[in-house]
């Protein structure tokens, strides 16, 4: 086995030193630099740094950058959010710094002496904090669109924009191309049919729309083509003949000529007699292609038979079109020669063919032209009346602005005065658009009075990793990096080019092996002229954890089940069956990883003294990554993990219409516009909203005995059982508000408490739990924005989410202690102790692309083998393009460990070895022979130690407090006088009654349900992880102003960071902890059913705690509402009867103060005496 050196750089070698300094001339504002930082180089850390050093005040006395000449453009929101969440947290510990602290931070920062820092530069550094909180507008830190959308409003007339034009998603973008696709279509049948037979045959199955889809994202090049040529049809016919040196005349009349006089029909005849005779396997194949071909009397049936005599299925000329004993026939030889002189014949088909590829693609692109630039153009005029601008009109307008426009000049010396700092964050994913975009803002630091400003220069600060660029389909070219950095570099000598190989993230074992996969693996068919790939470079890695020792594990493939398939006939359509590879491999890895949580493996984490020390491992260190969420793999895996009784996050993208409790909730609409509809009104009956669960007892008595015209809603309503009653009054309700708007429809249902005290959300939350608030959350924005914007309507609502593509993404970015099953792209920017790699097999995918641009002219080849020999060479240059892209995203699946490894996969392909030769799989076992050319007794190669299990490391610490028994005993079948209620119920009539509509109401419960969820979810994290966990969780809010943002953060923060209530989430406490169960002093017959914010059950005390929102809140326990007294006497009551023997406190948390309020047991004792049941 070679010898391989591991990497290790432990704190006091040279690596690190090297390391350090690389940072801290990275961050250094006096002088642009580019830096190419390998994945956990702390690149976002330098990038803060940079940003604080340009704030703080220069070495010889003068004031650092304003805040608001500092731009800062990140590659997506959360980065931004993150990044400023970060800067205002060092410069808020600056604010409060003691001197000396303060001297010590600020030196390890700059790289000066301690006592270098005079008083005056500790003042200034202190007011930073608020200086940038009072900068109008923020610290600009923002994705690109967002900067573009910003600069187009400051400049909207210039820009040839819509004052106050809006921003549109992509899913109502693709509801406007739709329309306008559609509409082109239609009116193409009638002015130009043939034209729209060609994209017909053309498309494929889809038809037009294929072409048409295909052509909108690549909108620039046609729109610029058709410019040019002032929209003219036959102009643009001319310029693609001319172009491509196409034949003037049609494919069509090239077929008549060349398949009708110029066809030797006598000669062929002739030929044919000694081919016949030979009858071996050539000359037959000939002689049926050519006779076939003689018996067609249409040119083009004739064309498509005649080229099977000298084409194979896939175009290929083939080697030999007769065998020796038709060879002595010297006109056969003359005819249809492959060798030395070629026959005429066969001269005669080549040259047709390429001919005719020529031809039938200038007849293919002009005719997307005649049908797709009517889309095109109706796609933009549809924005343009609606005053709307989607992601890509962003970029263009805001680059055309700057470069192309008249008023670019005046554009860019108003910005000249504002912008004197620029750092762009991942850099690697930039598209040349928004690289003009850049440039034209940085031209003046390098010219005229930018570069006069030799004491304050003006700097670039950009920072990227090839290795790293995976979103091509987003427009990202990595190869721009390296060009954009050695153009600048040649304007401005006193720009630097660093490299960031430390790793502050993987093991050593990790690193080596990445280094080894990226530098061992093959080099990629490029076509001929094509750009060099970029794996050409070797990558180095090098780790600041030294001797913290990781683990990569490659697991063999196993071999196809070959047993028949069973249940084939009774499975699901789309499901997997248990014996498909995928599903094992998915069995396989859910048991492995069940038994390491088990066994307590253990994981590596720092301690904020900056030591490090093994733990046991836990659900939410794992995190697996795949290609794709489709293709079965990704189901499959979270269905193995949920078996094992893994805790899992579920999908990191959900379509919004395929969460069962938007479905519930899209029901009730259904139901109010149409209560015949049988299945919907069943699904509502047993939905969460009615809960008539009991099939035979409810659904099958209604439904059955159904007369002609009966419906199931007539059944309802003639029913007299209690419970359907019940169910009948809440539907009718929903039938008298069937003209309300979608929003408060949907607000009344979730907000106000029903017959039986409960609310929509109480509903919800009690069948499907807290991973349905989320898109319900996004179902209401859905509906306020609809009413802002269309007509009021639920049957137009229900429509639109019906057809739209609606996606929400999920934050699993902070764990939530559960596994996370994400795509290696949802991944980008996360980190995980141990990281599996599940969907390896599959070799890179060819591109799909039938868009290519030739001469700077586009054409439409839908096919390889329809291809002109430029579009051949485009085809090929863009697969390789695509497997260099595959080969960074291997790069930054496996980066994203930092302990352990697991790479595996699946049976791929027919046979042996069951994976792809230019796979991920493949790229990662020749890697790991430089490792471990033998594997384990369990077939599993491994590089590293296997960590030691918990116990190896740790003493047993002291167990908390068990559960009681009843948490996990289902309870029994509810006798008929008893009934749940929530414990609001003991009001009996006196629950308030509270206007439904108030909009202050509705923004005041909306906030309390925020401040709720992060209250929930953020005491599970690491302290130093919530504050940006809370960030990115609001920054999703769109509807929120900032202000809103800052005072919910602060509510939360005021309540986790005081210390006085950190004895609600020690150990031992549940958030969101459902209560169920009866007391001796609730009413006969009643069982309490709610959920409580916080229980903390210790071994001698059960604390209950509800956080309440109001404000302001009361001063005392005698100015509680008897709402909340006789919620909390409900739960004290049957907690104390569950917990005997142990003292139980029930507490108010006021987020207004914030403040901790015990009510007395006398109170509670007050508040039960006077309940009643509603029953």
């Amino acid at each position: 086995m070679p010898d391989v050196k591991t990497p290790i750089a432990p704190p006091d070698t040279e690596d690190y030193r090297h390391a350090s300094t690389a940072q801290l001339v990275s961050a250094d504002p006096a002088r642009p630099v580019f830096v190419m930082a390998n994945a956990g180089s702390g690149k976002t850390k330098v990038l803060i740094d940079r940003v604080a050093r340009l704030l703080l005040r220069r070495e010889d006395g003068r004031v650092g950058a304003a805040p608001d000449s500092i731009l800062c453009i990140t590659y997506t929101k959360a980065a931004a959010n993150e990044m400023l969440s970060r800067l205002f947290r060092t410069l808020g510990k600056w604010s409060i710094m003691r001197d000396d602290k303060l001297r010590e931070e600020l030196s390890r920062l700059e790289g000066r002496p301690k006592d270098a820092y005079k008083t005056d530069d500790l003042r200034a550094a202190r007011a930073l904090f608020a200086r940038a909180l009072e900068t109008p507008g923020g610290l600009r830190i923002e994705t690109i669109h967002a900067f573009c959308a910003r600069i187009l409003r400051r400049f909207p007339l210039e820009a040839g924009v819509l004052p106050g034009f809006a921003e549109i998603e992509e899913d109502e973008a693709q509801a406007i191309w739709q329309a306008v696709r559609a509409q082109a279509v239609l009116n193409a049948s009638e002015v130009a049919p043939e034209a729209l037979n060609v994209l017909a045959l053309e498309g494929g199955h889809d038809g037009a729309d294929v072409a048409l889809n295909a052509m909108r994202f690549q909108m620039s090049a046609y729109l610029d083509f058709a410019e040019t040529h002032a929209f003219d049809q036959a102009a643009m016919r001319a310029a693609l003949i001319e172009g491509l040196n196409a034949p003037e005349a049609s494919p069509a009349e090239i077929l008549e000529l060349e398949m009708g006089s110029q066809m030797p029909v006598g000669a062929l005849r002739e030929a044919l007699i000694s081919l016949r005779a030979s009858g071996k396997r050539d000359d037959t194949r000939t002689v049926n292609a050519v006779e076939a071909a003689l018996y067609e009397e249409d040119p083009g049936r004739r064309w498509g038979c005649y080229k099977g005599a000298f084409f194979g299925a896939q175009g290929n000329a083939y080697k030999s079109l007769y065998n020796a004993e038709a060879g002595k026939d010297a006109n056969v030889v003359a005819l249809f020669a492959t060798k030395d002189e070629i026959g005429s014949e066969v001269a005669r088909v080549e040259a047709l063919a390429a001919k005719l590829k020529l031809a039938e693609t200038v007849e293919r692109t002009s005719a997307l032209l005649e049908v797709g630039l009517d889309a095109l153009v109706a796609y933009q005029e549809e924005k343009r009346r609606r005053g709307a601008l989607d992601f890509d009109d962003l970029i263009r307008k805001t680059r055309d602005l700057l470069t192309r426009t008249g008023m670019s000049d005046w554009v860019l010396y108003k910005l000249d005065g504002g912008i004197s700092h620029i750092l762009l964050d991942e850099a690697q994913d930039t598209s040349p658009e928004q690289w003009q975009l850049i440039n034209a803002l940085t031209e003046e630091f390098t010219a005229g009075i930018g570069a006069e400003r030799q004491q304050d220069p003006r700097t670039l600060f950009v920072v990227g990793d090839e290795k790293q660029s995976i979103y091509s389909f987003q427009g990202a070219e990595p190869a721009q990096l390296r060009a954009q950095e050695q153009a600048y570099i040649q304007k401005d000598p006193a720009a630097l080019s660093q490299t960031m190989e430390m790793s502050f993230r993987s093991s050593p074992e990790i690193l080596g092996f990445v280094d080894a996969v990226w530098n061992s693996a093959p080099p990629v068919d490029i076509a001929s002229g094509a750009q060099p790939p970029l794996t050409a470079d070797e990558v180095t890695h090098t780790a600041r954890r030294a001797n913290q020792p990781g683990l990569v594990e490659l697991w063999p493939v196993d071999e196809r089940d070959e047993d028949e398939d069973a249940d084939a006939w009774s499975r699901p359509v789309n499901a997997l069956r248990s014996s498909s590879p995928k599903a094992q491999l998915a069995s396989r890895l859910a048991k492995q990883l069940k038994a390491m949580v088990d066994r307590g493996e253990t994981v590596w984490e720092e301690l904020p003294t900056r030591d490090w020390q093994r733990r046991a491992m836990k659900p939410e260190d794992i995190l697996i990554l795949v290609r794709s969420r489709t293709g079965g793999l990704f189901d499959a895996m979270i269905s193995a993990l949920k078996s094992e009784g893994l805790p899992v996050a579920g999908a990191d993208r959900l379509k919004l219409t395929d969460h069962i409790a938007v479905q519930d909730c899209l029901n009730l609409m259904r139901f109010a516009l149409l209560p015949e509809r049988d299945l919907t009104l069943a699904e509502i009956l047993r939905g969460p909203f009615v809960g008539l669960v009991d099939d035979d007892r409810y659904l099958y008595r209604l439904a059955s005995k159904r007369g002609k015209g009966e419906t199931l809603w007539s059944h309802v309503r003639a029913s007299d059982d209690p419970d359907v009653q019940a169910a009948e009054r809440f539907l009718s309700g929903l039938l008298e508000r069937r003209h309300e708007p979608p929003y408060e429809f949907l607000s009344r249902v979730l907000d106000v408490p029903g017959a039986d005290d409960l609310t929509g959300w109480d509903k919800i939350n009690a069948r499907l739990g807290t991973p349905a608030h989320d898109p319900v959350e996004a179902l209401l924005s859905r509906a306020q924005g609809f009413d802002a914007t269309e007509p009021s309507s639920l049957q137009a609502f229900v429509a639109e989410m019906e057809s739209k593509l609606v996606e929400i993404k999920r934050d699993l970015a902070a764990p939530e202690g559960k596994v996370r099953v994400m795509t290696v792209h949802g991944a980008k920017g996360l980190q995980a102790p141990v990281v599996v790699l599940p969907d390896t097999t599959a070799g890179p995918k060819s591109v799909s692309s039938a868009m290519f641009t030739v001469s700077d002219m586009p054409i439409w080849s839908p096919r390889k083998d329809s291809d002109i020999p430029a579009a051949e060479h485009e085809r090929a240059v863009a697969n390789a393009k695509s497997e260099e892209e595959f080969r960074r995203l291997l790069y930054v699946a496996l980066t994203r460990a930092q302990d352990r490894l697991i790479i595996a996969g699946h049976w791929h392909g027919a046979r042996p070895p069951g994976y792809h030769d230019r796979s991920w799989y493949a790229l990662c076992s020749a890697a790991m022979s430089r490792f471990a050319e033998e594997a384990d007794e369990d077939g599993i190669r491994r590089f590293g130690r296997v960590p030691p299990k918990d116990r190896d490391v740790f003493e047993e610490s002291k167990a908390h407090s068990a559960l009681p028994d009843w948490v996990f005993t289902p309870p029994r079948q509810a006798e008929r006088q008893r009934r749940f209620g929530a414990p609001s119920s003991l009001l009996g009539r006196k629950t308030p009654v509270l206007a439904p509509f108030s909009q202050t109401r509705q923004a005041r419960l909306r906030r309390g349900r925020i401040i709720h969820s992060l209250l929930e979810y953020l005491p599970a994290l690491d302290p130093t992880a919530r504050q940006a966990a809370a960030d990115r969780y609001l920054s999703r809010l769109s509807d929120l102003t900032d202000s809103d943002r800052h005072e919910m953060n602060a509510a939360v923060f005021g309540i986790l960071d005081a210390p006085d209530m950190q004895r609600l989430f020690r150990p031992g406490g549940r958030a969101e902890a459902a209560i169920v169960g009866s007391a001796p002093e609730l009413p006969d017959g009643l069982i309490i059913n709610g959920r409580v914010d916080r229980l903390v059950v210790t071994d001698d005390e059960v604390l209950i705690v509800d956080f309440k929102t109001d404000q302001p809140a009361p001063d005392s326990p005698d100015g509680v509402a008897e709402t909340y007294r006789a919620q909390m006497a409900a739960y004290w009551a049957v907690l104390r009867r569950a917990y005997p023997g142990r003292t139980v406190r029930t507490a108010l948390c006021w987020t207004d103060g914030p403040r901790l309020m015990f009510l007395p047991e006398e109170m509670l004792l007050e508040a039960l005496k006077g309940a009643q049941s509603p029953v």
